[in-house]
């Protein structure tokens, strides 16, 4: 094994740390995400806002890409990175929101599921002959006290509370327009159109209803929503119209 070249031999295995201290097979999967579409959580007193870039081929049907999925009524989540690694772990975190129930009797809530992700996450950074999942998350739920949360995971098993955050390439830029931008008093509406304009900073490919999934989580319903075509349509005029105005 040759260890004479940056990241050759200490790529092998999750167990090796190269001699700067690096674990070059969890660099790997953070740069994954770095090139995966974009996904966006934005937190708000009325609930929590979720969209994802689809990219799609010219002949792919866009309804078969599902960038954000519901785990449960009151709580979605939006993936970037690997979709087959993303489907692996929303399973499991479908299995764990039916599991608390039954043990609680109540839903799950949004940082129990980070952690739970996490943990398996940890893993597959932990174990030889395993890689880590190439996939960070934003967890969007509105809890049983009728809190909004809003969490973000990434690909080595550490997860955090957030505001508003961006996964995903183009995230530095779109982070910054974020951090100017976003006001914690503001509506769902508003926090849709938001988040609208952010994907804007990391693309200059025309935003359509066919590459851009949109959910939200009202406090006031505390239920998943993912909105329609016609939905999504609907807010991107209304975007076009106040420049106009």
């Amino acid at each position: 094994m040759v260890f004479g070249i940056s990241g050759a031999g200490y790529d092998m295995s999750t167990s090796i740390f190269s001699p700067e201290g690096r674990i070059f097979a969890a660099e790997y999967a953070k740069k994954a995400v770095e090139q995966g579409a974009t996904s966006i959580g934005i937190l708000c007193n009325e609930g929590v806002v979720l969209l994802a870039e689809k990219i799609t081929k010219p002949l792919q049907e866009p309804d078969s890409v599902e960038k954000i999925s519901k785990i449960d009524e009151h709580l979605g989540i939006a993936t970037s990175g690997l979709m087959a690694d993303a489907r692996k772990l929303i399973e499991n975190a479908r299995i764990k929101a039916q599991s608390y129930w039954l043990t609680f009797e109540e839903p799950v809530p949004g940082e129990a599921v980070a952690e739970y992700i996490c943990d398996i996450k940890g893993q597959f950074t932990q174990t030889g002959g395993a890689r880590p999942y190439g996939v960070a998350m934003i967890i969007g739920s509105v809890d049983h006290d009728n809190s909004p949360r809003l969490f973000v995971t990434d690909p080595v098993g550490t997860f955090w509370g957030f505001l508003a955050a961006v996964i995903g390439r183009g995230s530095n830029r779109a982070g910054e327009y974020l951090e100017t931008h976003y006001k914690p008093k503001m509506k769902i509406a508003q926090a849709v159109n938001l988040a609208l304009d952010t994907l804007r900073q990391t693309t200059d490919a025309e935003l359509t209803s066919r590459n851009v999934e949109i959910a939200k989580i009202p406090v006031s319903t505390g239920t998943f929503y993912k909105l329609s075509h016609e939905e999504v349509e609907s807010h991107l005029s209304s975007i076009e119209s106040e420049k106009k105005a």
